[in-house]
C-alpha cells in the first residue's frame, strides 16, 4: 500500500513539474543558485588574492627594511666620526679624498701617522686640513697610507713666497723655505703657500708665515711659523694625483666655502 502512495505521488509531482509556470519558476530558481554559488566563488577568490597580495607586500616591505637598515649602518660609519669635526671644513670636491687618522705610526715620534687611505702612491701626496698644508703621504699598505706631518724632516715639497709667489722649497722638521735666490725680495710677514708644480699639492694651500730671513753664500732661507698646528691630528683632505691639480688650486687656492 505504501509503494502504491509513493508511485502515486511521484506520478503526481512529475505532472506537476510539467506546468510550464511551474518550470519555468523551478528554472529561474536554479539559476539563482548558480548565480550565487559563481558570485560566492568569485568573492572567495578575490579575498585568497586580496590576502596572498597582502602578505607579499608585507614581504617585500620587510626585505626593503633589511636593505635599509643596512644602509643606515652604511652611512653610520660615515657620519658618526665626523660628529666631533669642530671647526673642519667639508669640501665637496671628487680632486679631494677625505680621510682620518687611524693612529701614530711609530711612537713616541708624533710627525708620522696612519690614515685609512688605499689608494696607490706613486709619488707624495698632499694632506690638507681647512686649505692648510699639514703634511705629505708617501707610502700605501693597502687599506691604509703613511702620512708625514710639516714636523716631520722628511717632508718637502715646493712653495710660492709673498705677492710676487716668490719659489722656494719647504723643509719638514725645521720649518724652513730653502733655496731662494737671493736678488728676489722676500720680507717678514710674507705669506707661504703651496706652489702646486711639483704635484703634490695644488697652487694655494697655505703652509705659514715668514718670521725671520736668513742669507746664505749662495741662496736665502726663510723660517716660517706653521698655520698646521693641531696637536691631535684626526681629520684630512688628500689631493688627488697631478692632472687633478689645475682644477683645484687657481691664484687663490682651493676655495673651502
Amino acid at each position: 500500500m505504501n509503494k502504491l502512495y509513493i508511485l502515486f505521488f511521484s506520478f503526481l509531482l512529475l505532472i506537476f513539474l510539467q506546468i510550464p509556470v511551474v518550470k519555468t519558476k523551478i528554472v529561474d530558481i536554479a539559476n539563482n543558485i548558480k548565480i550565487e554559488l559563481s558570485t560566492f566563488k568569485t568573492f572567495i577568490k578575490e579575498k585568497i588574492n586580496y590576502f596572498s597580495n597582502q602578505q607579499q607586500l608585507i614581504n617585500d616591505l620587510k626585505k626593503e627594511n633589511i636593505k635599509l637598515k643596512k644602509e643606515v649602518a652604511i652611512l653610520n660609519q660615515f657620519i658618526e666620526p665626523c660628529k666631533d669635526l669642530k671647526g673642519f671644513k667639508i669640501i665637496n670636491d671628487s680632486n679631494l679624498t677625505f680621510v682620518k687618522t687611524i693612529s701614530y705610526a711609530a711612537l713616541p715620534d708624533f710627525t708620522q701617522i696612519y690614515i685609512n687611505y688605499n689608494k696607490p702612491i706613486s709619488i707624495p701626496r698632499g694632506l690638507v686640513y681647512n686649505n692648510v698644508a699639514a703634511g705629505i703621504v708617501v707610502k700605501n699598505f693597502g687599506n691604509y697610507s703613511l702620512g708625514l706631518l710639516n714636523s716631520n724632516k722628511r717632508v718637502t715639497y715646493t712653495v710660492i713666497i709673498g705677492n710676487r709667489e716668490i719659489p722656494g722649497i719647504f723643509k719638514g722638521g725645521s720649518f724652513k723655505v730653502e733655496y731662494i735666490k737671493k736678488f728676489l725680495p722676500i720680507k717678514i710677514g710674507d705669506i707661504v703657500k703651496t706652489s702646486g708644480l711639483d704635484g703634490v699639492f695644488y697652487k694655494g694651500a697655505l703652509v705659514g708665515k715668514v718670521i725671520k730671513i736668513n742669507q746664505k753664500k749662495l741662496y736665502q732661507e726663510a723660517i716660517i711659523k706653521p698655520f698646521y698646528n693641531k696637536l691631535t691630528p684626526d681629520y684630512f683632505y688628500v689631493v688627488e694625483k697631478n692632472d687633478t691639480i689645475k682644477k683645484i688650486g687657481g691664484k687663490n687656492g682651493l676655495n673651502t666655502n
